[in-house]
């Protein structure tokens, strides 16, 4: 026995010996034992990804999505508990098995990591730019294919509009402004360190995104010169967590509708028509039916009152989303595998978006100084879109189908393919005979090393795709009755293949643990090939040979193809003190293949300070004011985001006595270089009494050297040639307030409001000019004002002769003049054109809304609203001119006409043929807010769940988009991002149901 223990003993000794320096920590997981606990906040809600760790040792776990962990440890153990935004705990293990945590939350405003541009992630807290964060939990959940939709209001400066319903729609984005009168102005996206489209993101499914932050100030954006004059939105996608393995499967299912109904309700019923156009007849103008005419319509038409939106649109469309998630990994790799499939049927016929995708992350630490990964993320989407859109009664102007007509026979009670009267196809025969397949695969292939050779010193190399192939499928079935059963085929493809290699060098490095200096240098290529072709032929005869060899005639094929490149060089100098004082210092050299050879370089910079202020010692004893830090910085961005080839001059081809031909098509400009933005902002972000939390900015962007396509004389060959000319300024205010009205452990309420003012004027233009009116576009650039539109100014109708009336512009028309004693009653769109004190981008927009959370039920709802902002209702030349589209529906509002001497009436008598022209009155305001999103859920408790030994977390959540819409815009909807409504296909609402288990 003895002996024995001698030779154990030595033995562990032989063990221990390498391994001296943790001894102590192997002889502890001998008598450790499983300690189970769950972590959290100060409101009981769970808390995932906590770091847990066994305090003096390498001991380590996190908790799930419920808060739960294990971890081995013994009594007498330190269990230190950590997380980004929270107060790290420390709880000494007992004889108990099993501990409850809570963690306090930290000023939510100063708590987060974030990429900054190039290099290592760092704290918000010590961040010298202006920047806001969007999390996940904002992102997910949402019943909407485009990610962007949901951020609509909840970031300052940041405008989101969603112009269409349909399910593929594209949201247009600015931030700060629209900082260029003619260049693309959507901000730069950066997806895991790669430059994509934003059409990118409609093609991944949202819940794949960790994080969304918005840089919008020089000290932030600077680094990304080239292509960063309208701002940058970097997308983080996730990644597994070591120690936390499990499987999650979310499902969703919901219905949309049209989102406002109010625009379709305001047409004509049929007793209001029938009378209305009896008296057009009886007035004499030879428009309208006489009242035993009308009585026989009604009468064959089973004396109905059709309300056609309902009959053009559909009721409850689904909408589903399914998604398998794989994630976790150990402290060396770490694992995200996502597939998900979304479904959105659209509310119109022939409107649908199929969307399939697969993202597979994955982080490997191979060395301890070697770190690779790869984000590997992939789409494929098949959409169908409505064949009779925006200007065609067959969908976009069906609200001008009388009400008296019915789409349904009323003696058989079948749907008509050909509705009499109507004289249209029924919508949803002509849509089937339509058929309009989209289809898109989309690869966004990303691959880095890190690699970490001196301590502070960080090499990293990053190469990515932005690739898609597209193709547009359109027939026309021959056996549709519509165009003599002659059918149709065109094909369209479309591929682009967008490759970036970026290399950064970082070197962090403390003097005196007082003073942080970290410098970074990188080198980044961008490499863009674009390809196209497409192909059409007719008179194909049968439904079974469709293709485009079965036709006959009007054979045409096109191609074309084009390609740029981007070659940067740049650099960051970052200094702290004490992390009190921060400066950060940025230049970048780019040059682009679009401008001239000697003039395509561009070297931008930015320099940046922010002061934590609460660090200083005179406000350290200020208990009210929990914290404050002020930021300015000052530089210059850039912009190129104009088409290729701009600045050469180009030949094109034609066809000429049998041959081709070539002829001079652009003349080119040589000396064609970047657009500058010089971009100054001062703000402070700070907390009072540990709820009211303020991030309060101004800003100032100067644009100068605008991309502009200067009208020439005819004369000289070419109508426009693209030149750097004009100044625009963007000044305003971005403000940004969480209160957290309500913080107990069961109850938070947190209300927050956005909000942002942009005053907007044009400085300068070209040739001399001090104004330039667009032709056809309705506005103008004035020189002192904003970008506004001119149109003549109705003056209402003369209540003596029941004629329309115009104010007569004074000397410069782009001053607004209305003298009531020089008006005139004849029409002239040229010489009547004046500014109409409409301003064309709305100056003041924002969001509020609450989260709160009670036990396990969390609410978050979500508003968005736009102030003076303006639409052309084009639609309203349809609906309120009964004269000129007389045997259609019209809105209520005409039946207010002149009818004898003294009416004081909105619309003009019966003797004037057309009762809306194209003035001031299309101007439609357009400001709305809505209920942009809405959500209910709720977590399963934990002590529930564990009894199944399987499941680690159910929620179950039902969201509401779009629910709620408060306009006094006339027309169908007031949230497209334009200057013009024609037929548009309105916004929708959602309202889904889902359940997310994780096992």
């Amino acid at each position: 026995m003895k002996w024995t223990a001698i030779a154990s003993l030595a033995i562990l000794s032989t063990i221990e010996t390498p391994y001296s320096a943790h001894a102590g920590e192997i002889r502890a997981v001998f008598a450790a034992k499983p300690v189970k606990g769950i972590v959290r906040d100060e409101n009981g809600q769970p808390l995932a990804n906590v770091t847990v760790t066994v305090k003096g040792t390498t001991r380590g776990t996190t908790t799930d999505e419920a808060g739960n962990f294990t971890i081995n440890a013994e009594p007498g153990d330190v269990l230190v508990f950590s997380s980004i935004g929270t107060d790290q705990l420390q709880q000494k293990v007992g004889k108990g098995d099993h501990v409850l945590i809570t963690l306090s939350k930290k000023d939510k405003s100063l708590d987060e990591v974030v990429v900054v541009g190039y290099g290592q992630a760092k704290s918000t807290a010590t961040a010298v730019g202006n920047l806001d964060m969007v999390s996940s939990k904002q992102l997910q959940e949402k019943p909407v294919a485009d990610v962007l939709d949901a951020v609509q209001g909840r970031v300052p400066g940041l405008s989101i509009l969603s112009s269409t319903g349909e399910p593929n729609g594209q949201v247009s984005v600015s931030l700060n402004g629209v900082g260029s009168l003619t260049a693309d102005v959507t901000p730069l996206i950066i997806l895991d360190g790669v430059q994509v489209a934003i059409g990118t993101l409609l093609q991944m499914n949202p819940n794949d995104i960790a994080d969304m932050t918005i840089l919008k100030d020089a000290a932030s954006t600077s680094i990304y010169g080239a292509r960063a004059a309208n701002g940058v939105i970097m997308v983080t996608t996730k990644k597994g967590t070591p120690g936390r393995d499990n499987i999650t499967l979310r499902t969703q299912y919901g219905v949309s509708n049209i989102a406002d109904t109010k625009y379709f309700k305001s047409f004509m019923s049929s007793d209001e028509l029938a009378n209305f156009q009896v008296a057009q007849f009886n007035a004499g103008t030879n428009i309208g039916y006489d009242q035993h005419t009308m009585d026989s319509i009604r009468q064959a038409n089973g004396n109905v009152n059709t309300e056609w939106w309902k009959y053009y649109y559909k009721k409850n469309s689904p909408v589903f989303q399914q998604d398998l998630v794989f994630s976790g990994g150990t402290s060396k790799t770490q694992y995200y595998i996502d597939g998900s499939w979304l479904k959105d049927q659209g509310v119109a016929y022939r409107s649908e978006f199929n969307r399939y995708t697969l993202r597979a992350n994955i982080t490997s630490k191979v060395t301890d100084w070697a770190t690779v990964g790869v984000q590997l993320g992939g789409g494929y989407s098949v959409a169908q879109t409505n064949p009779s859109g925006s200007n065609s009664t067959n969908r976009g102007l069906f609200f001008l189908a009388p009400s008296y007509y019915s789409p349904i026979n009323p003696a058989t009670g079948q749907e008509y393919v050909y509705i009499p009267g109507w004289n249209h196809f029924n919508p949803k025969y002509r849509a089937d005979q339509l058929p309009n397949p989209l289809n898109q695969i989309q690869l966004n292939p990303t691959g880095f090393l890190e690699i970490r050779p001196l301590k502070g010193l960080t090499f990293r190399s990053t190469a990515g795709m932005d690739a898609y192939d597209y193709r547009n499928e359109s027939l026309t079935i021959p056996s549709q009755t519509f165009n003599n059963n002659s059918g149709s085929t065109y094909e369209e493809f479309d591929r682009e293949t967008k490759l970036t290699i970026n290399n950064t060098l970082e070197y962090q490095f403390k003097i005196k643990d007082q003073h942080t200096i970290t410098a970074l240098a990188g080198q980044e290529y961008i490499d863009d090939k674009y390809s196209y072709f497409n192909a059409s032929s007719a008179d194909q005869s049968d439904a079974r040979l469709t293709l485009l060899q079965n036709g006959t005639q009007s054979l045409a094929v096109n191609s074309d193809a084009s390609e740029y490149n981007y070659i940067s060089y740049f650099g960051r100098l970052s200094y702290s003190f004490r992390d009190k004082y921060n400066l950060d210092l940025s230049i970048r050299n780019d040059a682009s293949s679009r401008f001239g050879a000697d003039v395509r370089n561009a070297l931008f910079g930015a320099a940046g300070i922010m002061w934590w202020a609460k660090k200083e010692s005179f406000l350290s004893g200020v208990k009210w004011l929990t914290d404050i830090q002020v930021r300015a910085s000052l530089g210059t961005q850039g912009n190129s985001a104009i088409g290729n080839y701009q600045s050469l001059a180009l030949v094109g081809s034609n066809t000429y006595n049998g041959g081709t031909g070539f002829y001079v098509s652009a003349p080119g400009n040589p000396d064609l270089t970047w657009e500058k933005v010089l971009t100054g902002m001062f703000g402070a972000t700070f907390t009072l009494f540990d709820r009211a939390h303020f991030d309060l900015a101004y800003f100032n962007k100067h644009t100068k050297s605008m991309l502009v396509s200067v009208p020439y004389a005819y004369t000289s060959g070419f109508a426009n040639i693209e030149q750097n000319v004009g100044t625009l300024l963007n000044q305003g205010l971005d403000a940004k307030v969480n209160i957290d009205i309500v913080k107990t452990r069961k109850l938070w309420i947190s209300p927050f409001f956005t909000a942002t003012y942009v005053k907007e004027k044009v400085t300068s233009l070209f040739q001399g000019l001090d104004h330039y009116v667009l032709p056809g576009y309705g506005f103008a650039w004035i020189v002192g004002k904003p970008v506004m539109f001119v149109d003549p100014i109705f003056a209402g109708v003369n209540p003596q002769d029941g004629n329309p009336q115009w104010y007569v512009p004074g000397p410069n028309p782009m001053v607004t003049t209305k003298d009531p004693k020089n008006v005139t009653e004849n029409y002239d769109g040229d010489l009547l054109q004046q500014n109409t004190g409409h301003k064309l981008n709305p100056p003041f927009y924002g969001g509020f809304g609450v989260d709160a959370t009670w036990k396990g039920f969390a609410l978050s709802v979500q508003f968005s609203f736009y102030s003076h902002k303006i639409i052309i209702n084009n639609d309203e030349y349809f609906y309120a001119n009964p004269n000129l589209f007389g045997f259609y529906n019209q809105a209520k509002e005409v039946q207010n006409y002149w009818k004898k001497p003294g009416d004081i009436a909105q619309y003009p008598s019966f003797n004037n043929q057309t009762w809306t022209q194209f003035d001031n009155r299309l101007e439609e305001n357009a400001s709305f807010m809505r209920m942009k999103v809405a959500t209910l859920s709720y977590n399963l408790p934990h002590s529930i769940l564990e009894k199944t030994k399987v499941i680690q977390g159910i929620k179950l959540y039902v969201t509401g988009r779009n629910l709620l819409t408060f306009t006094k815009y006339p027309g169908v909807d007031p949230e497209p991002n334009s200057n013009l409504e024609l037929g548009s296909y309105p916004n929708t609402k959602q309202i889904v149901g889902g359940l997310d288990v994780t096992f």
